[in-house]
């Protein structure tokens, strides 16, 4: 999954749960595959409690993983400790290569 596929649901999700009115259909988590991470997708981390953010989005990162977002309300089903949710922010812009 791309950078521009990531952010394109994350907006969808988020633009969904606005028109249904259901705060548990937001992003809740992002899964991201470790070979994402740092070259496609960049998570900022501000605190421990915070975890690793990306557009202020909980991150967990391993190779394991699939790329996946889940909503709030799988994160709740699941019993994953992901911190307080945050406002979905703007998608960073893409630098263009010279």
């Amino acid at each position: 999954m791309k950078k521009e596929e990531i952010d394109s649901l994350l907006d969808d999700m988020t633009a969904e749960a606005a028109e249904k009115g259901d705060e548990g259909l937001k992003p809740g988590l992002l899964y991201l595959n470790a070979n994402l991470y740092g070259t496609e997708i960049r998570t900022e981390t501000v605190s421990a409690k915070r975890g690793q953010r990306y557009r202020g989005l909980r991150v967990f990162v391993a190779r394991a993983y699939e790329t996946e977002v889940i909503t709030r309300a799988e994160v709740e089903k699941r019993g994953l400790a992901v911190g307080d949710y945050e406002d979905l922010e703007p998608a960073p812009a893409r630098i263009a290569s010279i």
